[in-house]
């Protein structure tokens, strides 16, 4: 799970808390397509459980880190 600012939107690792530019609890960052290769994929905030984006077919952000997570394997 990834974690970003809700302010500047910069982005932690899981076990950070609060944002280092801004001091602001940081939120759970939304699952969004990982490659956004169309207009539509910009806004698009998906479930945690969906995998893959339904406007390009491009693997949602957590299930890119998932994948990364069982290469390492």
């Amino acid at each position: 799970m990834r974690k970003e600012c809700p302010t500047c939107h910069r982005e932690y690792s899981e076990i950070e808390c609060y944002c280092t530019k801004c001091g602001i609890k940081l939120v759970k960052a939304p699952n969004r397509c990982s490659a956004m290769k169309t207009k539509m994929c910009e806004d698009k905030v998906f479930g945690d459980n969906d995998k893959y984006c339904s406007f390009c077919g491009a693997p949602t952000t957590y299930w890119k880190d998932e994948l990364e997570e069982l290469k390492k394997w």
